[in-house]
């Protein structure tokens, strides 16, 4: 507690402002992975995204996060390239603060750096890409003024002419990569929460360990 952190969950990169207690980013990262689990359970996340994406965050307003709206446009680049992770700084511009779209660039920039046999890269890649077509989170976390956890949920979805291990940070040109994108804050009701706490512990099991890592950010 006390400094910024992130953490790979399955097919999501979280990020947490400092104000956050070690209680408010384990409920966040076990719901998040709880609710892409129950969506992998019933729809193939590559294939079948946007009926992933309303499972998903069906399941998230059943464990007590609030739901928005939550609707998907086309995103694109206006030049003749996109690098994804140019364009969820982008997305977030919107919702997002300074610091908050800060620490997602740290997070991603931290990502980039590690190697490709990495815990934290092997999760990502395992959970975000099937070959040519992606489906990824990316997830700002912090506690607001009156106290709330709240998230950005940034949601995107891509299909590309051809496959690339690191897609995050390639330079596609325009023409050769279609892409979706969502993004609204999420409230965290705690009462709700705490009530499903412990279930979804034990229903993750080993899982919560298999699919979270942890992001170094540096001083």
């Amino acid at each position: 507690e006390g400094n910024e952190t992130a953490s790979v969950v399955g097919g999501s990169l979280a990020s947490f402002t400092a104000n956050l207690t070690g209680q408010n980013r384990s409920d966040t990262k076990n719901a998040t992975l709880f609710a892409q689990l129950a969506a992998d359970a019933a729809f193939d996340r590559q294939s079948q995204p946007m009926e992933w994406y309303h499972q998903y965050v069906e399941v998230l307003s059943q464990i007590g996060w609030n739901r928005p709206g939550f609707n998907f446009s086309s995103y694109t680049s206006g030049g003749t390239t996109v690098q994804l992770d140019q364009a969820v700084l982008t997305i977030l511009g919107g919702l997002a603060t300074a610091n908050e779209i800060a620490m997602v660039a740290a997070t991603m920039e931290a990502l980039k750096e590690m190697s490709d046999d990495s815990k934290q890269m092997t999760v990502w890649d395992s959970k975000s890409s099937d070959g040519s077509k992606g489906n990824f989170q990316i997830l700002p976390c912090t506690r607001e003024d009156n106290g709330d956890v709240a998230m950005i949920l940034t949601g995107m979805q891509f299909t590309a002419h051809h496959s690339e291990k690191r897609f995050l940070w390639f330079s596609w040109s325009s023409d050769s990569i279609k892409i979706v994108q969502a993004a609204a804050r999420f409230v965290l009701n705690e009462d709700i929460y705490k009530e499903v706490r412990k279930a979804i512990v034990e229903r993750l099991g080993e899982r919560a360990t298999k699919y979270v890592a942890e992001i170094p950010l540096g001083d």
